[in-house]
């Protein structure tokens, strides 16, 4: 999809949107694009390219980073509501529901055992996969063989045919 500018925006307004200020060239007397994160110059200035550098752009990723971090920073507390008596009783509960996800958990060596089985499938169907195009080979050089044999039956005939005419 091809993005381009609003119709009633210049292009020096959609490029202070992208993040760009433009400067002219005094050598090419052309128009370059600055990119006011990293303070680089873009030749090309279409509008797909200086999106494209703005998404690479790492200062910019970074001035995002920071402009998220300190939005995010509020002086609101949240408000602790007071625990139920069901909640306040659920430790032992809770335990034995931790000590139970614990025996569920897959033992390393279960994993051990798992990953060989993955290796060892993983060998057989490459090993299939190998003879399969053995196979496939042979009878390439199979068909080669006759179609070669089939040519030579037909000169054969060429030369059949023309001594029956001399």
């Amino acid at each position: 999809m091809k993005v381009g500018r609003i119709r009633s925006s210049s292009k020096a307004s959609t490029w202070k949107r992208l993040g760009f200020t433009p400067v002219a060239d005094e050598v090419s007397k052309k128009q370059r694009a600055l990119c006011l994160h990293c303070h680089k110059y873009q030749a090309n200035t279409s509008i797909d390219r200086l999106i494209i550098h703005r998404k690479s752009c790492h200062k910019f990723k970074e001035d995002l980073t920071e402009e998220f971090k300190h939005r995010g920073e509020q002086d609101i507390e949240p408000k602790v509501e007071p625990l139920d008596e069901e909640v306040r009783n659920a430790g032992p509960n809770l335990e034995g529901y931790l000590s139970n996800i614990d025996t569920l958990a897959t033992p390393h060596a279960d994993a051990n055992r798992l990953q060989k089985e993955l290796i060892k499938a993983e060998t057989d169907y490459l090993l299939a996969k190998s003879a399969y195009f053995t196979k496939l080979n042979e009878i390439a050089e199979l068909k080669r063989t006759v179609t070669m044999l089939e040519a030579k039956k037909t000169q054969l005939e060429i030369v059949k045919l023309k001594a029956e005419c001399e």
